[in-house]
């Protein structure tokens, strides 16, 4: 008990000693998991807002006019891509339509015959097989076209890619980063120290004894950052949700109210920031004292 407290003061006192190095590390290592954790929540609401407007979208099922529209349901609603079934006769479908372009009234008005067949309007559980969905409903009896946004599902799917290329990239850039400097950091103190270490090398001291207060350095630097950039994260994420809020109604239609409330992650997030700082500044010293501490 006396071996870890006289370590842990060691540890400690380094930070101090080596206080703008230490700081620096301190910066750049808040820095990094700020960018981190803002680029993982932007994903997180990202994906959540991908997968509200795709699930407004809709494939429109057209039927001939003597086809039993009863079975088509039934066919459509048994599909294992299918989660929502929503029907429209001529009637409504003319009426939108004229709603839709209120300055041509009179060409509508002046059509011998309803032009609009009975639709089907099939909202799917998985964008990724539109392609599927559409071959599926084209062969079902009775129905004659099949409409369907392709370009919108390659579109919300290039989406989500790049957005998760951009974020897995940023996390090993910025995380490659604080290790280095950490170890640079752990390598100023080896080096400052590197008389007292000789001399407990002399005495009988171990290697494990001799990097445990650079160790313990390493991750006091770690929580702290994780604790600052939690803070941050907190005061940029929220002020940038309440902005949000004040005019939910227009982005509502995106799924921006779905988005995640920083509140009902905050403990996780906590702990996530502080075991990841922690876990960096202990690589950074790991690295360091592989290669420089020469014992």
């Amino acid at each position: 008990m006396n071996n870890f407290s006289y370590l842990l003061k060691q540890g400690l006192s380094s930070v101090w000693k080596n206080r703008f190095m230490s700081f620096a590390s301190f910066c750049i290592l808040t820095v990094s998991l700020l960018l981190v954790g803002l680029s993982a929540f932007i994903m997180l609401d990202c994906g959540i807002i991908l997968d509200n407007v795709s699930d407004k979208n809709e494939i429109s099922v057209y039927m001939e006019d003597e086809a039993d529209i009863n079975h088509i349901r039934d066919v459509l609603k048994s599909n294992s891509l299918v989660i929502n079934v929503r029907y429209i006769s001529p009637e409504e479908g003319l009426q939108s339509m004229k709603e839709q372009y209120k300055d041509q009234t009179e060409l509508f008005d002046s059509l011998p015959y309803n032009p609009v067949p009975p639709t089907y309007m099939v909202t799917i559980n998985d964008l990724d097989k539109i392609d599927m969905a559409v071959s599926q409903f084209q062969a079902i009896q009775g129905v004659y076209k099949v409409n369907a946004p392709m370009d919108f599902a390659s579109f919300i799917e290039d989406i989500r890619n790049t957005f998760t290329i951009i974020g897995i990239a940023l996390m090993i850039s910025l995380g490659a980063v604080s290790i280095i400097i950490i170890a640079n950091t752990t390598r100023l103190s080896v080096f400052a120290r590197r008389k007292e270490i000789a001399i407990m090398r002399i005495v009988g001291a171990t290697n494990s004894f001799i990097r445990t207060p650079f160790f313990i350095e390493g991750m006091s630097i770690g929580l702290v950052s994780g604790l600052m950039s939690w803070i941050l994260t907190k005061l940029i994420y929220e002020g940038v949700f309440t902005l949000f809020s004040e005019n939910l109604g227009m982005w509502s239609a995106l799924g921006m109210d779905n988005i995640i409330k920083f509140s009902d992650v905050s403990i996780a997030t906590l702990l996530v920031y502080c075991g990841a700082g922690a876990l960096l500044g202990a690589i950074g010293t790991v690295f360091s004292m592989g290669k420089h501490l020469k014992i």
